[in-house]
């Protein structure tokens, strides 16, 4: 449990560090933006990117989770202690499958916003850590699932 607690709390660092940059060729350096900014706004040379609520849902799961894996074994009642364990391994494959939907809906939001202009959108360390720390969590989580309660 230590483990997907450390994992966890990445996830919710990371959910600050760039996950993509937009940029109009190969050479351009381009815009980063994090999970955090796709999910509220960001102003870039005076042009205004508003952000989507819907990004949010990237960060929730990590921080319920990282508060249930406090109170998981505090809880006396075996049936929701087994729902609590549930929780744990599907919540993890939920992130993987929405960070992807995220990317889509930025891709399409960056597209809108730009019209004409051609534009690269390539991901970044954010992305790339926030999978890799979920497929972790759901590692862990599994093994923990068949660790028998004391």
């Amino acid at each position: 449990m230590t483990i997907i607690r450390i994992c966890l709390l990445l996830i919710i660092i990371i959910f600050f560090l760039p996950f993509f940059s937009v940029s109009c060729n190969s050479q351009d350096k381009g815009v980063n933006f994090s999970a955090f900014e796709i999910s509220t706004a960001k102003n870039i040379n005076g042009n205004l990117y508003n952000g989507n609520f819907s990004g949010f849902i990237l960060i929730i799961p990590p921080v319920i989770l990282f508060i249930l894996s406090f109170l998981i074994y505090k809880i006396k009642n075996i049936l929701i202690y087994n729902i609590c364990k549930n929780i744990f391994f599907i919540l993890p494959l939920f992130d993987i499958f929405a960070v992807f939907i995220i990317k889509y809906a930025f891709n399409i939001a960056v597209l809108n916003k730009l019209g004409e202009i051609p534009a690269l959108i390539n991901i970044k360390y954010g992305f790339i850590f926030y999978i890799i720390f979920n497929f972790l969590i759901f590692i862990f989580a599994v093994m923990n699932y068949f660790i028998k309660r004391e």
